[in-house]
């Protein structure tokens, strides 16, 4: 057995034997830890992008995929907590030797035939089906990679092998690289046949580095248990010497209960600490995930709307859990939590009207609260030989906070509540901070919950009657200032900064009924319809997508970006009356406003990817019924829906499909777009509207349909003098200058675009399209 009688050198080194066995064993664990980190989250990005066009390129795609590989990691970190007790050091590695090999079967990764949910199956449910056989198998090994690794570590007798934590910040700086070297490096040069392949060249080499762990690991351990103590093959610092020690004692011992009786001795670890941990795994996740829907809902669901939210979520792990222990990371927790009864109001009341501007506010939360909870973990963890409970712990706690956002919350929830919810809970992190003890002694100082009831009960039914007989702005004031007076207990008194935060979110419901009585929500948004000065208006997300106007003799006028005098005017103005204008396609039904250009003997398909749509539109809004033309709707996502018809069918395709503010990446690339003008008739033009608070479309747009050899015009209507119109922008492609000539001739604000970044189903930056103004 190794014990600490081994002569060793004050450089590391046993005596007679040379130092580059522990360095080279080091290096062999760090790199592998790295690169299986790096693989694992490699592939999120790139699977998330191969399914954005089956599901409309909805945000909610990423946080099904993010739950999804929770899970599957989740599942890894089981393994590895029950082969590791049971299988011990000798006959696990070679258990894991085949695991490892297994999912060459499956790769490279593809896109099964099949993803495309069909209509009697939830989409979640049935994308998450998609990610078990496109991607369950490598992924899940790799998830092994961290927790198992580490244990091997530990069992290894190289330095710091009785505290193994520095591997885990290795694999998350692995995580970390991989996740922005996807949308900076990766994506722009390789499609993403292209990226699977290469990840599986990868994921052969990282097989190689694994074996190799398992069988240094084999060896050590039977060279642990027949060698003398003067045969130790690596040097030993004194920390390790002990770790390998118990280690050898435990591969001593004939039967499962040994082990287990063994390991209880060390330490132990209730219940109450372990719900701790969960919470403190919860809340980030869950946390995250709300915020990259804030933003890709609002921006755009491409790669980097999803690794930056998530990369910062992995700074946190990095920081949190490298070499050296920082005590400066609690002072986040009261920043982190004093956030919780303001922030909802900021992100819910000026979301919607800052945009991109938010986007540091959305990262700052991010990266605080990470810091905070991930602090909290990393001081609260237990020995090396509790390791992997304490991370198969974390990571379902992670994974209940995936399955909160992406399953539970568009269940429960008819909007986006679970952002404020969990912001809501980083009031809960001073009480986490301190000890059972004394958190329940400042919780429970004489009269706090007589006043708490009192806040809880009456200050929200003030505020409530305030909203009923006056107006939002009034309760909302109201509500700031109850929290701001209760807030006075905040330093001393936690309870004071729980109940505002429950107050605020509260509040927040009760907005949310009263200002929208129609309200839906599905895999691919959060619909609301309400009345508002005369007109019935629907929006989807942040975002107004239409309106129409409940006087009878304006009902069939065509309004918001829709309207007679706009764009989209000229465009039925100047194809309509063609022969070939007796069919039209419309991708994005909203609220069927395009309808109202119908004309006798004209035929309009409607495509539209969520059934939720099309019942309000026909439910809520009269423009497909009251139309001269045969209206109708399609359900399916719009590009691949019409690349099934016939080339050359319809006269006008217009294409007006918005996640909120945003337009579906894969509906704008080059690819789609020769799709579309495939499908044109001969003298045909395609309409996009491309108005959008945050991002700049038209020249993106341009150069990609130039890109296909076609024509391009723009025109903005920044300043309508229709009281129904909203300002606007389109974009009409044609196959040639001459195609677009009804358009130039009829108004000359319909100019040239200026060239900007070309978008492929591989690419789609939206670096340099930005709008960074209010």
């Amino acid at each position: 057995m190794l014990t600490t009688e081994a002569a060793v050198h004050t450089d590391g080194a046993v005596a007679g034997r040379p130092r580059w066995p522990v360095l080279l064993g080091i290096g062999l664990y760090t790199v592998t830890s790295l690169v299986g980190a790096g693989l694992l989250f490699a592939v999120e990005p790139m699977v998330a992008k191969m399914l954005l066009p089956a599901y409309g390129g909805s945000p909610m795609v990423w946080n099904t995929a993010v739950l999804f590989f929770q899970g599957a990691l989740l599942a890894g970190y089981a393994y590895a907590h029950w082969s590791q007790r049971r299988l011990g050091a000798r006959r696990q590695p070679l258990v894991h030797i085949a695991l490892v090999l297994l999912p060459l079967i499956v790769l490279p990764i593809s896109l099964p035939s099949w993803s495309v949910a069909p209509e009697s199956t939830p989409t979640a449910l049935w994308l998450l089906l998609v990610l078990v056989v496109m991607v369950g198998a490598p992924f899940a090994v790799l998830a092994t990679t961290g927790p198992l690794v580490q244990r091997w570590y530990s069992w290894s007798g190289l330095p710091r092998a009785g505290d193994p934590y520095f591997l885990y910040a290795a694999g998350n700086v692995g995580s970390f690289v991989a996740l922005l070297a996807y949308p900076f490096l990766i994506e722009p040069a390789a499609d993403v046949g292209t990226q699977a392949r290469w990840w599986t060249v990868c994921y052969v080499a990282f097989a190689g580095f694994m074996i190799t762990c398992a069988i240094l690991v084999r060896w050590q351990a039977r060279g642990a248990q027949d060698d003398p103590p003067s045969a130790a093959p690596l040097a030993l610092d004194a920390e390790s010497a002990a770790t390998v020690e118990a280690a050898e004692e435990i591969e001593a011992v004939e039967t499962a209960e040994e082990v287990a009786a063994i390991e209880a001795v060390e330490e132990k670890v209730g219940w109450r600490r372990r719900a701790r941990w969960l919470g403190l795994a919860f809340v980030p996740s869950s946390l995250f995930l709300g915020i990259t829907t804030h933003i890709s809902t609002d921006i755009a669901a491409v790669p980097l709307m999803w690794v930056v939210p998530l990369a910062l979520y992995l700074a946190t792990f990095i920081i949190a859990f490298s070499a050296t222990r920082h005590r400066w990371l609690t002072t986040t927790v009261r920043p982190a939590a004093l956030s919780a009864p303001f922030l909802p109001w900021v992100l819910v009341a000026f979301g919607p009207h800052w945009g991109v501007l938010l986007l540091p506010l959305d990262l700052a939360l991010v990266l605080t609260a990470g810091l905070a909870c991930h602090g909290l973990l990393a001081n609260d963890r237990p020995s090396p030989r509790r390791l992997t409970e304490f991370f198969l712990y974390v990571s379902m706690g992670g994974a209940l906070g995936g399955a909160f956002n992406a399953l539970l919350a568009p269940i429960v929830f008819n909007w986006g509540a679970e952002l404020p919810i969990v912001i809501a809970a980083l009031a809960l992190l001073p009480v986490a901070k301190g000890s059972a003890s004394n958190a329940v002694r400042r919780f429970t100082f004489p009269g706090s919950w007589v006043l708490s009831t009192i806040f809880l009960l009456i200050a929200p039914t003030v505020a409530i009657l305030c909203y009923i007989v006056t107006d939002l702005v009034w309760a909302i004031i109201l509500s700031v200032a109850i929290t701001v007076i209760w807030g006075c207990w905040i330093v001393r008194r936690p309870q004071a900064l729980v109940f505002s935060a429950i107050c605020t979110v509260a509040m927040l419901f009760l907005i949310q009924v009263k200002a929208a009585p129609v309200q839906e929500r599905t895999f691919f948004g959060s619909y609301r319809v309400n009345v508002s000065d005369g007109r019935r208006v629907f929006s989807h997300g942040s975002t107004l997508h239409g309106f129409q106007s409940l006087k009878a003799t304006e009902r069939r006028t065509p309004t918001a970006y829709y309207s007679r005098n706009g764009p989209l005017g000229d465009v039925f103005a100047g194809y309509g009356d063609r022969p070939t204008g007796d069919r039209v396609a419309v991708i994005g039904l909203g609220t069927g406003t395009v309808a109202a250009y119908g004309r006798a003997g004209q035929r309009m398909d409607f495509y539209e990817i969520d059934p939720a749509v099309v019942r309000i539109a026909r439910s809520h809004f009269t423009y497909l019924r009251d139309c001269d033309c045969e209206a109708r709707t399609i359900v399916g996502d719009g590009r691949l829906e019409i690349e099934r018809m016939a080339d050359g069918t319809y006269g006008t395709i217009v294409l007006d499909a918005f996640s909120s503010d945003a337009i579906p990446a894969h509906l704008l690339t080059r690819e789609a777009i020769q799709i579309y003008a495939r499908k044109l008739a001969p003298g045909g033009v395609l309409a996009f509207n491309v108005s959008n608070r945050n991002l700049d479309l038209a020249p993106m747009l341009a150069s990609t349909a130039r890109a296909n050899g076609l024509s391009v015009l723009a025109a903005d209507d920044p300043h309508p003098s229709n009281p129904l119109a909203f300002a606007s922008v389109w974009v009409a492609i044609g196959r040639t200058d001459a195609d677009l000539r009804p358009l130039t001739t009829r108004d000359p604000r319909w100019q040239p675009v200026p060239n900007g970044p070309v978008w492929t189903d591989g690419y789609s930056s939206i670096f340099g399209i930005l709008r960074l103004r209010l």
